[in-house]
């Protein structure tokens, strides 16, 4: 598939490909109006999803402290194994479909979604049996105990039994945002965030089945919305209709995906790995530090769930630019975005910065977790846009299928906050002031290394472009 990002932009107008191909309109258009077409859908789905979390927060507290515990402990594998998924081999496919696209390679996308959602029913199945065999043993290793262990293994042995209906569903979504579609994987996973805030009471207290009722709806529901995905992809109302015969499997396809895919995966495990890390830091601090950064963490993730709507929609378009040999537009969809991300990003940023205490008097009056707060808010509220254009541009990376870079960048990145926060706290003997500004000055360091690998690598595809 490399020649793909080789043809030049006038494949787009292949009689191959037809009159409704979103590639062509959305290229077309001015860049920043396609950002935002692409951009407003998933965001709310985004929102809509933070809505549903903390209602089924709600939801399985009402069974008790050993629930919201079992809960707590499945939740960061969730968190880390969906992340992966829609986020790393999704994107790997999405990336790999719209380059495809760009270029006017209808066949090689089709091929491309065969291969992405085989490859995502069988991650799913895999997880599912590791769960399954070694739940105990990683909940126990994470701090499960007694009925809290036991809660947690059972809760997760439902959750994730499904898994293969989890990531096939996603990857649906990846393979229509590839395509440019992002109204119906909108649509759709609007339509099962909201029955699962249906589902859940109902088969947690009125059919009587608890905490594993909380799972199951949330099986329930995505199963329910993957349905129609199916029904879409399949027959054929996308540009792409993806056939399953086992004949037309080979590796190149599968090249495009995890070339993208495995890197931006591992940049989202590091990642994780690095916040878990750095929360322990902090917890050695005392608790009000442990529960002022667990809040001020909560904040920065639903804030740049908003900033993910963006870097979706630039993935897609940069794909397209770079598959039809128009870096110079995937640098335009980049700043847009960024400027965008920035204005969203500075106002809640700003504020927080200038009173902490409207985030904080809703979970809590305690005087030390706001004072810890409001240092939080004060050293790292304002690199919030640097935050958000960090997340902007690593998606432009997957877009071009170069997540190696990014990867790279983020290890340097959590290596170094990890080392410098410990030698302040445990070494130097400073409190979180240190760890706060060490982690504000690596967002803002972030956005300037990763703006400039970005330009470096387009302008590189410029120059080979012109010697050809």
């Amino acid at each position: 598939m490399t020649q793909a990002r080789r043809a030049p932009a006038t494949t787009l107008a292949s009689p191959s490909l037809p009159r409704r191909a979103e590639p062509e309109h959305l290229l077309a258009a001015p860049p920043l109006q396609a950002i935002v077409r692409l951009a407003t859908p998933t965001t709310l789905v985004m929102l809509i999803a933070a809505s549903s979390n903390i209602l089924y927060t709600y939801y399985v507290s009402r069974l008790g402290s050993d629930a919201i515990a079992a809960v707590s402990l499945v939740f960061p594998v969730s968190l880390l194994a969906t992340t992966a998924m829609a986020g790393g081999i999704g994107a790997g496919a999405a990336s790999a479909l719209a380059r495809a696209l760009g270029a006017g390679h209808r066949h090689e996308a089709v091929a491309v979604a065969a291969h992405a959602l085989v490859l995502a029913a069988l991650i799913g199945m895999l997880f599912a049996l590791l769960v399954l065999v070694g739940a105990p043993a990683i909940f126990g290793l994470m701090g499960g105990r007694g009925e809290v262990l036991r809660q947690a293994t059972v809760f997760a042995r439902v959750l994730f039994g499904g898994a293969a209906i989890t990531f096939v569903g996603g990857m649906l979504d990846s393979v229509m945002r590839g395509e440019g579609n992002v109204r119906v994987p909108a649509l759709w996973s609007s339509t099962s965030l909201l029955l699962q805030i249906l589902l859940t009471p109902l088969f947690m207290f009125v059919a009587g089945w608890g905490l594993p009722g909380a799972a199951l709806a949330v099986l329930t529901s995505q199963f329910l919305a993957t349905i129609p995905r199916a029904r879409y992809v399949f027959g054929g109302q996308g540009i792409v209709r993806p056939s399953l015969r086992l004949g037309a499997f080979t590796m190149a396809p599968l090249t495009e995906i995890l070339r993208v895919g495995i890197p931006a995966s591992l940049s989202t495990v590091v990642n994780y790995v690095g916040i878990m890390i750095l929360t322990g830091v902090i917890a050695r601090l005392g608790e009000s530090h442990l529960a002022a950064y667990g809040l001020g963490t909560r904040l920065d993730f639903l804030l740049l769930s908003l900033a993910y709507g963006f870097g979706a929609a630039v993935l897609t378009l940069v794909g397209l630019a770079s598959g039809a040999n128009q870096p110079a537009r995937a640098r335009l969809y980049v700043t847009r975005a960024g400027a965008i991300i920035v204005v969203v990003l500075a106002i809640p940023g700003l504020l927080l910065c200038w009173r902490p205490a409207l985030w904080f008097n809703l979970f809590t009056a305690d005087p030390a977790i706001h004072a810890v707060g409001e240092q939080y808010f004060r050293l790292i509220g304002p690199s919030y846009p640097f935050m958000g254009i960090a997340m902007v541009v690593s998606f432009a990376f997957q877009g071009l299928g170069r997540a190696t870079l990014p990867l790279g960048w983020i290890i340097v990145r959590v290596v170094a906050v990890l080392t410098v926060s410990l030698v302040c706290t445990q070494w130097l003997g400073m409190a979180d002031r240190a760890v706060f500004a060490t982690v504000a000055i690596a967002n803002v360091l972030s956005a300037v290394v990763m703006l400039w690998l970005f330009r470096r690598t387009t302008l590189g595809f410029t120059a080979a472009h012109a010697d050809r």
